[in-house]
């Protein structure tokens, strides 16, 4: 099918910021490229083996190279090559290596295995598709016939397969949206193949199957004209439009939605009706994801973030999608700050690479950066409104079904919860995001010496949780365990001036001793070389001021009642033994310094009911 993009186009400027990432994106990457050790005649710009560490780079990078051939007012000298030379040099050999290392070639990769029919590779496949998609035109024969061989392999598996699902801890939502795009990539590469019919029924099914919410299967809400009640294959996603991936709520899988726009966008790129199943739901769920947002294009995790935390440029294309068809005036704010923070991103380093080194340690985010800013940069061309940025407004959410409260006012963000990680932060509503998402943050560590004689972090487990939303944030109250041994009895509230506090009491649940008791703490980044961070934190304990510079390692401690780190304040109603914990290494892409606020260090004895410690803090953003 023919490719073409829609005019006239409503967001120039940003294309057009966008579409210089990429062309730096693409220089650094195309530094990666060597020949294949068995011929040379062939490209990758990883080592030779067949699973996704080293297939998926290629494939998308292989995407990269061919968004550039085919669009885009192309500059050779940020790219460092011609458009000609990049297809013929760069971009034909490597796609000969991908279709002719996958089972349906005739090469093994250096591991002596073919790619393929692996749990992503259809995801790969459709990265492939639209690689030969782009540049279909100047592809020879035999590029073009090894492409349509994988494609239709991959498809034909997915179509045969039923869309699994999955609400509790690992959302299948992310898979199934991955494995519709090859079907999608099928139905573009083989537009008059006789399997179309059972490919369109399948893009449509899986697409669909992503996002699906439990409410979906009673819904009479008509979906390409048909009850979705009667299309219903599982769910996906919770009620509230929140989605769990590895073990907690995650707003980056929440943007994996993403995948099933790309459908989308395939069918407006080339003239045909879109489906409804592509996009069904994601407004909604784009709208809860928005909450998570701060002001550098970044995510608050209430959960924590086990991914690299940098990713800001990542979401792009669903804020341009959003803006596009959702016609979301927020959309453009966010959009406008992760292109900013991109900028600034690319800016650090000479080659062009966005991410710079050790800041995202997955091997395939680089080259897969720049896919997802292509997608950004197409979908912009079909927007139908121009509209005016509108910055986020405040309010809260409650998410019952995901176990989250959260509420946002002109400072902060305020977030409780009590699912598979319990946690209690305020973060800045600034680029600057000060609080690191560490998973205990608020809740602390009791340590104790285990059976085998090492220390011994105990679990946290919810007994009891009251929650009490109301007009300016939310009151709750639970009840943890720390293990078998110590109860928290936890108090947090939102205040109109924009504060909030944390009340705990510390008791023995009966006769034991701790070796270390550090709570009310929380994760504090503290990087080198991030672009919103200076390297050093301004620490004040009490009247104790101190430079904590990153990755020193170095303690700080004091007796006070206050603490603050730059413009964020910790104020508790009294005294108690302060500790700041610089980190020495970097840890899932970030430096996380530890504040410790109520530290009883040494190994205590205590007695059954006794209380160990109470304090109430409040944290407040301070207006500079």
């Amino acid at each position: 099918m023919d490719c073409k993009l829609s005019d006239p186009k409503l967001y120039e400027k940003e294309e057009a910021r966008i579409y210089r990432l990429i062309e730096g994106q693409v220089h650094y990457l195309r530094g990666l490229i060597h020949p294949w050790k068995n011929d040379s005649s062939m490209l990758l710009i990883t080592e030779s083996k067949s699973w996704e560490h080293y297939i998926r780079p290629n494939a998308t990078f292989a995407a990269d190279l061919a968004f550039l051939y085919r669009f885009g007012d192309f500059d050779e000298g940020v790219v460092g090559t011609s458009r000609e030379l990049m297809l013929s040099k760069e971009l034909i050999p490597l796609l000969r290596y991908l279709v002719r290392t996958h089972k349906t070639g005739d090469l093994k990769t250096d591991d002596g295995k073919s790619w393929g029919d692996a749990w992503q590779s259809a995801h790969w496949t459709a990265d492939l598709g639209n690689a030969a998609w782009w540049s279909w035109k100047a592809l020879p024969p035999d590029v073009k016939e090894g492409v349509r061989h994988v494609v239709a392999h991959e498809a034909d598996r997915i179509e045969r397969t039923i869309p699994p699902h999955q609400v509790k801890l690992d959302s299948k939502s992310e898979e199934n949206a991955w494995d519709s795009q090859v079907l999608s990539a099928a139905l573009l590469l083989m537009p008059d193949d006789p399997r179309c019919a059972k490919w369109d029924l399948a893009v449509k099914r899986w697409s669909l199957s992503s996002y699906l919410r439990p409410a979906d299967a009673a819904s009479e809400k008509l979906v390409d004209n048909v009850p979705i009640s009667k299309q219903f294959t599982g769910p996906n996603i919770h009620d509230d439009f929140s989605l769990e991936n590895h073990d907690i709520v995650h707003p980056d899988y929440m943007g994996a939605w993403i995948m099933n726009a790309g459908n989308d966008l395939d069918y407006l790129l080339t003239g045909r009706k879109t489906s409804e199943t592509f996009l069904y739901n994601l407004s909604d769920i784009y709208t809860l994801q928005k909450r998570f947002l701060l002001p550098d294009g970044g995510y608050c995790y209430p959960n924590g973030q086990d991914w690299a935390l940098f990713r800001n440029a990542d979401w792009m294309p669903c804020h341009a999608t959003a803006l596009a068809r959702f016609n979301d005036s927020e959309a453009l704010y966010y959009l406008h700050n992760a292109i900013e923070t991109a900028e600034k991103m690319q800016a650090r380093n000479s080659d062009g690479a966005i991410y710079a080194p050790g800041e995202n340690y997955f091997p395939s985010a680089q080259p897969h950066l720049a896919y997802w800013m292509t997608q950004a940069w197409l979908i912009l061309h079909f927007a139908e409104k121009e509209l005016k940025e509108a910055t986020p407004v405040a309010g809260l959410n409650y998410l019952q079904e995901g176990k989250i409260i959260l509420h946002r006012d002109s400072k902060a963000i305020q977030t409780v919860s009590w699912g598979e990680k319990v946690m209690m932060q305020m973060m800045p509503l600034a680029k600057d995001h000060i609080v690191s998402p560490d998973q205990r943050n608020g809740i602390g560590r009791v340590v104790v010496k285990s059976s085998i004689d090492k220390d011994s972090i105990l679990a946290v487990t919810v007994k009891n949780i009251e929650v009490k939303p109301n007009n300016d944030g939310f009151l709750v109250k639970m009840t943890l365990n720390h293990g078998n041994l110590i109860q928290s009895n936890i108090i947090c509230e939102t205040h109109t001036d924009g504060s909030f506090t944390i009340s705990e009491e510390l008791k023995a649940l009966k006769p034991c001793s701790t070796n270390a008791i550090e709570t009310l703490t929380f994760g504090i980044l503290n990087n080198p070389n991030w672009v919103y961070e200076s390297g050093k934190r301004n620490l004040m304990i009490g009247h104790g001021s101190f430079v904590a510079k990153a990755a020193s390692g170095l303690e700080y401690t004091g007796t006070a009642a206050t603490a603050s780190i730059d413009n964020l304040l910790f104020k508790m109603n009294k005294p108690s033994a302060i500790m700041y914990k610089v980190a020495q290494q970097i840890d899932r892409s970030r430096f996380t310094d530890m504040l410790i606020l109520n530290s009883i260090p040494k190994k205590h004895e205590w007695k059954q009911d006794e209380v160990i410690s109470e304090r109430q803090l409040t944290v407040t953003v301070q207006v500079k």
